[in-house]
């Protein structure tokens, strides 16, 4: 065969190879749905928040994967559920002060929560003396070693939980992810292989190394190409993710949220915590300050605790977690 056209024929391979992200990358787009509206005034599912956070709002590269918003938010949860209780009290530690503390409801059973909450509270044990939570303690006291591996322990069981009930299978389709990983790998072996076996012969021109090029950066992009953007939502996780994003955007907005308030501060209350799953507790904090009285927000522990500095503490406490990441 002819050198000429032996050599434009691996070229057009090649150029078709190097597409074959983008074919696949289209081929597992979202499937379309038939769900149109706006906003949802409403919590869309009863999913504890981490697994909303999980699925909606966590690991920016995973979908599946809480970040720190679905733990904090895990806390507040609990606090709404009355699984903690908010306590403003003098604390004989090293020595006696005023502080916000957080106390385990002994009268509530807690074999009915998820394994991941039920780390959540063991966590908040670590730190506990006479039956009394401080957060300066778990700010100031334990480990961030230790708190990374609690966290990290954490993050599985809550991706386990999804498994196990294959939510997440219905939700969610990894294939393409896998498919692009293996054309990347491919086709960057594939390039340099051409590349190097043609040196220095005929074969081995301007336009044959442009294309070998052309391939191995398609390859390097497939490769860090992440899951989230790489796989495929099925039509009930696009409309799960759609759902809860429309309810985020209620929340979000203010005009939206004074026509249609929640009922009660209990509701306000799941608001704050569902908010902070999907990053937008901000917004509901400030409708909760302009909707409700001062004496509302004060029977808010939810609330209480999520102005405290020692929420802000804990925010804190996690950025020394992921620096240990």
């Amino acid at each position: 065969m002819d050198i000429f056209i032996y050599s434009s024929i691996v070229e057009i391979l090649m150029l078709l190879w190097a597409l074959s992200p983008l074919y696949i990358y289209l081929m597992n787009r979202a499937p379309k749905i038939n769900y149109n509206t706006e906003y949802e005034v409403d919590m869309p599912t009863d999913d504890p928040p981490a697994i909303v956070n999980a699925v909606c709002a966590g690991d920016p590269k995973r979908v599946g994967v809480p970040n720190l918003d679905g733990f904090r938010a895990t806390i507040l949860d609990l606090i709404s559920r009355n699984y903690l209780f908010l306590k403003n009290e003098s604390y004989n530690g090293s020595h006696y002060h005023e502080s916000l503390l957080l106390e385990i409801n002994p009268n509530n059973d807690i074999s009915s929560l998820w394994k991941f909450e039920v780390q959540v509270l063991d966590f908040l044990k670590e730190s506990e003396q006479d039956g009394i939570i401080s957060l300066d303690l778990i700010s100031k006291n334990l480990d961030p070693s230790y708190s990374y591996s609690a966290y990290g322990i954490w993050r599985n069981e809550v991706r386990s939980t999804l498994l196990d009930g294959n939510n997440f299978k219905d939700a969610f389709h990894s294939r393409g992810y896998i498919y692009l990983k293996t054309f990347g790998v491919l086709g960057t072996i594939i390039a340099w292989a051409l590349i190097f076996y043609s040196f220095p012969s005929k074969l081995f021109s301007g336009t044959f190394i442009s294309c070998a090029l052309i391939l191995w950066i398609s390859s390097i992009i497939s490769l860090f190409l992440t899951k989230r953007i790489a796989g495929q939502w099925t039509a009930y996780g696009r409309e799960y993710y759609k759902r809860w994003m429309n309810f985020r955007s209620y929340i979000e907005d203010f005009s939206l949220i004074k026509e249609y308030p929640p009922e009660s501060v209990k509701i306000w209350d799941k608001y704050l915590a569902y908010a902070t799953a999907l990053g937008a507790a901000k917004g509901v904090r400030r409708a909760m300050e302009i909707s409700l009285s001062d004496d509302q927000l004060e029977e808010s522990d939810v609330y209480m605790f999520h102005m405290s500095n020692y929420y802000g503490y804990f925010k804190e406490h996690n950025k020394r977690i992921l620096e240990l990441n």
